[in-house]
C-alpha cells in the first residue's frame, strides 16, 4: 500500500506538471511575438541541444544527490520558464525560456524512471518496472493531451497570457505534491568533483562499449528524432491547410493520448511480442508515416491532413511502447548506482537526435520545401533496418 501511495503521488505531480496550456499553439505564440518559422524549429532544436549537454551531468546527479530534491529542482526550472514568458515576453526570453524546459527535462528524465524502479527495488518488486513506469508515462501524457485540447479551447477566451497564469498555478501545485513524496534511502557519495567526471566518463564508456545497450539506445535515440520532426511539424501543416485553431488541440489530444495509452499498455503488448519485433513494427510505421506526409503536402488537402496527422499519432503512440520497454530493459542490466546515468545516455542521445534532425530540417527548409526534406529524412530512416538486424540478435543473446 504504501509503494501505491508514492507512486499515485508521483503520478499526481506529473500529471499537474504537465498542465501546459499552450503547447498545441506554441507555434501561434512565437508568430504572436514577432517570432517566424525558422526560429520556432531553431529554438527547438536549442531546447533538444540543452537537453544533449544536460543529460548526463543531470543523471549523474541524480545518482549521487536524493531523487526527490532533483525532481523538485527540475519542477522549478520550468516554473522560472512560465514567470519569464508572463513577465517578459520577447525573443532571448522565449528562447532562454526553451533552455530552462531542455534542463527540466534533462533533470527529471534520468531521475524519474530511476525514482520508480529504485522504489519498487526497496519493495522487492522491480518485475513490475514495465507496468508501473508506463503508468508514469501514461499520466505524463494524458496531462499534456488534456491542456492541449482545453488550451485550444479557452484560447480564444482567455489569450496567452491567462493560460499561462493557470500553467503557473498547475506547476506550483505539482511542486507542492512532490513535497509529499518518500525519500529513497539514499547515501551520498563524498568524492572530488575530479572523481566525479572519471566515474561518469567511465560509465558512458562501458554503455558505449556494451552493444547489448548501445545498439538499442542508438535506434531509440533515432527514433525519438524522427518523432520530433514529425510532432513539431504538426502546428506549420495545419497552419498551411488553415485548420481552426480547435483541431489543433483536438489533434495534439489524440498524439498525448496514444502516448498515454500505448504507455500504459506496454507490459501487455509486450507479452505478445519481443522488443526487436515491436522495434521493427515501430519502424514499418515510420515509413508509412513519412510517405502519408509528403504525399500530403504535395496533393493533400484539410480532411486528408487531418487523417494523415491522426495516422502519424498512431506510430509515435506504438513507439512510446518500444521506448517503455527499452527503458525497463536498461533498468534491468545495470547497477543501481549508475542507473540515473545510463538512463540519461539514453535520454541523452534523444536530445543529440532530436536537435540534430531539427536544425538540418530548418537549414533545408530554408532553401528547399518541406516535403522534399522530409524526402531526405526518409531516404536515411530507411538505413536503419540494419540497426534492427543487430538488436535482433543481440536480444536473445541478453535475455
Amino acid at each position: 500500500m504504501a509503494r501505491d501511495k508514492a507512486l499515485k503521488i508521483l503520478n499526481f505531480a506529473v500529471l499537474l506538471q504537465q498542465q501546459r496550456y499552450i503547447v498545441a499553439i506554441s507555434y501561434l505564440f512565437y508568430l504572436s511575438n514577432g517570432l517566424t518559422l525558422s526560429d520556432f524549429l531553431f529554438f527547438q532544436s536549442i531546447f533538444y541541444f540543452t537537453g544533449l549537454i544536460a543529460e548526463i551531468p543531470a543523471g549523474y546527479i541524480g545518482d549521487i544527490f536524493p531523487r526527490k530534491n532533483i525532481l523538485i529542482f527540475s519542477y522549478l526550472l520550468f516554473t522560472l520558464r512560465i514567470v519569464m514568458w508572463i513577465i517578459i515576453p520577447n525573443y532571448y526570453t522565449i528562447l532562454f525560456g526553451e533552455i530552462l524546459y531542455g534542463l527540466s527535462k534533462a533533470f527529471y528524465r534520468g531521475v524519474s524512471d530511476g525514482y520508480i524502479y529504485d522504489y519498487l527495488k526497496e519493495n522487492n518488486v522491480t518485475n513490475l518496472m514495465i507496468n508501473k513506469y508506463g503508468k508514469f508515462n501514461f499520466f505524463m501524457s494524458t496531462g499534456s493531451a488534456v491542456s492541449c485540447l482545453l488550451g485550444t479551447l479557452l484560447y480564444k477566451h482567455l489569450g496567452f497570457y491567462l493560460l499561462l497564469g493557470i500553467e503557473l498555478f498547475c506547476n506550483s501545485a505539482a511542486i507542492i505534491t512532490l513535497l509529499f513524496l518518500p525519500q529513497i534511502k539514499h547515501t551520498p557519495k563524498k568524492i572530488s568533483l575530479s572523481l566525479h567526471l572519471k566515474k561518469l566518463f567511465g560509465i558512458v564508456k562501458s554503455t558505449v562499449q556494451n552493444s547489448s545497450l548501445s545498439y538499442f539506445i542508438l535506434y531509440s535515440g533515432i527514433l525519438s528524432g524522427i518523432t520530433s520532426i514529425f510532432v513539431w511539424n504538426f502546428q506549420p501543416t495545419m497552419k498551411h491547410f488553415m485548420l481552426p485553431v480547435s483541431i489543433f488541440g483536438i489533434i495534439y489530444f489524440i498524439n498525448h493520448m496514444l502516448r498515454a495509452i500505448c504507455s500504459m499498455k506496454s507490459d501487455s503488448i509486450l507479452k505478445y511480442t519481443n522488443l526487436p519485433n515491436l522495434g521493427c513494427f515501430v519502424w514499418m510505421l515510420y515509413i508509412l508515416a513519412f510517405i502519408s506526409l509528403i504525399s500530403l503536402l504535395k496533393f493533400g488537402n484539410s480532411i486528408l491532413c487531418i487523417a494523415c496527422l491522426i495516422f502519424v499519432c498512431i506510430a509515435i503512440g506504438i513507439q512510446m511502447s518500444f521506448n517503455v520497454g527499452n527503458l525497463s530493459r536498461i533498468h534491468r542490466l545495470v547497477e543501481s548506482d549508475t542507473r540515473a546515468t545510463v538512463s540519461s545516455i539514453n535520454s541523452m542521445l534523444t536530445s543529440l537526435f532530436s536537435g540534430l534532425f531539427l536544425m538540418i530540417f530548418k537549414s533545408i527548409i530554408d532553401s528547399h520545401t518541406s516535403s522534399y526534406a522530409l524526402s531526405l529524412f526518409l531516404f536515411v530512416f530507411i538505413l536503419t533496418i540494419f540497426i534492427l538486424k543487430k538488436i535482433h540478435n543481440l536480444y536473445f543473446k541478453t535475455s
